[in-house]
């Protein structure tokens, strides 16, 4: 009998996958700014000054 699909390697390659994911997670700019590790850039400090809506929307007036 084939065990390539053992109840085993399939739990481990599912913890190495989360593992992976995890760490990806843990080490992106987004998991510091909400950890309170300032000075990353993020879409949220990466936003247009000079806009007037906070999603950073452009003002009606200057609109095409």
């Amino acid at each position: 009998m084939d065990k390539a699909y053992s109840r085993g390697r399939i739990l481990i390659m599912l913890g190495v996958i989360l593992a992976l994911i995890l760490v990806d997670h843990l080490n992106s700019p987004t998991f510091a700014f909400n950890s309170g590790q300032g000075n990353v850039q993020t879409a949220l400090t990466q936003r247009d000054e000079s806009a007037c809506a906070p999603c950073g929307a452009p003002c009606p007036s200057t609109r095409n």
